[in-house]
């Protein structure tokens, strides 16, 4: 799994009076990209975060287009992996002033904003004509890339992968209530209807990897707008890159690595005499890190060659994760010399041990890869030692995608060279030896004495307990194909009880067929069963919900006859249907009797 490469270009203002001076910069820019490309760099995708133009004209989007093709030219990267948004440069001002102006006064709280954002809605439709122009060289010069456009017509969806990895790509448009200046400060709307149906269509493409873009920080939106999206934004990404103030800046929560970092872009052209800036972003999921260069333009030189890099820690949250005997027999099946502490080696790479042997003058002890780091005389050994703990991110991103066996053969020469170390070291240290043994047997004692419980399972459980019926869907969509039968059924059960939950008549019907087909392969449970029933009643289809309820008494245990007679009661009170009430008793009396 090679380090991932991006580029971020912003704010380049293009129109005819500056074509001169644009060009003598973007030149700059552009031969920047084609030396690091000449390094060895690969980049993977352009990220291109608004501004393009200078006034959203069809003439201007006719130079953007010559810009881009010299930027395909010079990255390597064709013009399908270039992702774009609208800033609000790219916005006609001199088109619907007055519907401009009324929807700045009236679009005031979230009431008054989700209805706007509803399909083909007609003031939305007006305000959208301002940004025409965009939209024509949008839809003309990449009408090659796959999207999914969510039905405000505002943001999109896109996904690459990238050796096995899946990163998805979510541009919003955050300036289709923009006029720009500081009026625009506070005042700004992406919309959380817009931010929720984006995310929703980035969930289902089970990506690793979100990065979420917009033109303007998120702290320039209303108040109440800017709390929503920055919820949903920040749960969601690992990025969020975006541009408009023209001075490049990063920002994560501390240096946590699971949250998300913002990457705000310099202006790529302000004027000759500006630090112009554009970003390069690297991602090692191996190594866990992702880096951020913001590359500056020198006027005295006429060249982009200030250069500042920061690193961040990343950290994927994973759906599904082994257990440690299974680790450990993965481990010693593929490689049978590391039997002996295949337990042990396990445990550090799942993190439930943290402590490795340290070579000193009188023999080894055992410490934490800090205690190593701070020795020189262990300088190779270290690198072994982090080489191996690595493997602990391949199991992070891969596992329950691929088998472990798989992830040991493409990615797990470190594990073995690590335990071919270890066997080195025992060899020549009786104690050490001991000492692993005795680590080895705690280990296996330890995990032995747990009961064996998918992870995943756990992680349901929490989600149903949190209530975060999205985030449970698509974490239950991962495990459909889980080869542990157990952890598959309940993937089932629970991406049915996810979409109950749903607002939208299509992800409830959906949840319907998946408590039809447990049924039908008879893995149901009385509460699927129950849920069924009361989701069919929700949605209209009484009759159903009444045929559901008489079956499920006659297949279910005495214990279960008070629920379904109430939910049968509920259906009684909803439609009336005395005839139904009497089916209902003499049901409930002859599974009592039978038993």
């Amino acid at each position: 799994m090679r380090e991932i490469a991006w580029l971020q270009v912003s704010d380049i203002h293009i129109r005819q009076r500056d074509e001169w001076s644009q060009d003598v910069v973007l030149r700059a820019m552009t031969d920047s990209i084609r030396q690091r490309r000449a390094q060895g760099l690969t980049f993977d995708f352009i990220l291109a975060t608004g501004d393009l133009a200078f006034s959203g004209k069809k003439e201007e989007y006719e130079l953007v287009e010559r810009f881009l093709d010299e930027l395909v030219s010079a990255s390597g990267v064709p013009k399908e992996r270039i992702f774009c948004i609208p800033g609000n440069h790219d916005v006609n001002r001199e088109r619907q002033k007055l519907c401009f102006q009324g929807a700045r006064s009236a679009l005031t709280s979230p009431n008054v904003v989700d209805p706007v954002l509803a399909p083909d809605n007609d003031d939305l439709a007006t305000l959208m004509q301002r940004q025409e122009d965009y939209c024509a060289f949008q839809s003309s010069y990449f009408g090659g890339q796959s999207r999914t456009v969510t039905p405000d017509g505002l943001a999109y969806v896109s996904s690459l992968a990238i050796d096995d990895v899946v990163i998805a790509i979510v541009g919003l448009n955050s300036a289709w209530l923009a006029e720009g200046g500081k009026a625009d400060h506070g005042n700004l709307l992406i919309g959380e209807r817009q931010v929720i149906n984006a995310f929703k269509a980035a969930d289902k493409l089970d990506a690793h990897i979100i990065i979420g873009m917009a033109h303007h920080p998120l702290h320039l939106l209303r108040d109440f707008d800017r709390n929503a999206a920055t919820r949903h934004i920040t749960r969601s990404c690992y990025f969020y890159h975006c541009g408009h103030l023209h001075q490049p800046e990063s920002q994560g929560t501390g240096f946590d690595p699971s949250a998300c970092l913002t990457v705000a872009a310099g202006a790529c052209f302000e004027t000759r005499e500006f630090q112009n800036a554009y970003s390069l972003v690297k991602l090692d999921l191996l190594a866990g890190m992702r880096t951020l260069t913001t590359v500056q333009y020198n006027p005295a030189q006429g060249a982009f060659e200030f250069s500042n890099e920061m690193p961040f820690p990343i950290r994927l949250s994973t759906a599904a994760m082994c257990t440690v005997g299974e680790l450990a027999e993965a481990i010693s099946e593929f490689d049978a010399t590391l039997l002996s502490h295949s337990y042990y080696l396990a445990a550090l790479l799942m993190e439930h041990k943290t402590e490795v042997p340290i070579p000193g003058q009188r023999g080894h002890a055992f410490g934490t890869l800090s205690v190593l780091r701070g020795m020189p005389e262990g300088e190779d050994y270290c690198r072994k030692v982090m080489a191996f703990l690595r493997f602990g991110n391949v199991l992070t991103v891969f596992y329950g995608r691929h088998p472990l066996a798989d992830l040991l053969a493409q990615h797990g020469q470190a594990v073995r060279a690590y335990g071919a170390d270890l066997l080195g070291r025992c060899q020549s240290d009786a104690a050490l030896a001991s000492r692993l043994a005795q680590q080895d047997t705690d280990v296996r004692s330890l995990f032995a004495t747990q009961p064996n419980v998918s992870f995943a399972v756990d992680l349901f459980a929490d989600l149903v307990r949190s209530q975060e019926w999205e985030l449970l869907a698509e974490q239950a969509r991962r495990h459909l194909e889980n080869p542990d039968a157990p952890t598959l059924v309940q993937a089932r059960r629970m991406l049915a009880f996810a979409l109950a939950h749903s607002a939208y008549d299509k992800d409830r019907t959906e949840a319907a067929r998946a408590y039809e087909a447990l049924i039908h392969d008879g893995l149901a449970e009385a509460q699927d069963r129950a849920n069924l029933a009361a989701l069919l009643l929700d949605t209209g289809r009484s009759d159903d919900a009444k045929a559901v309820v008489l079956d499920a008494i006659a297949a279910s245990s005495p214990e279960s006859l008070e629920g379904f007679n109430g939910i049968g009661q509920r259906i009684v009170g909803q439609t009336g249907d005395r005839e139904f009430r009497k089916q209902l008793e003499a049901a409930i009396a002859e599974r009592g009797d039978h038993d």
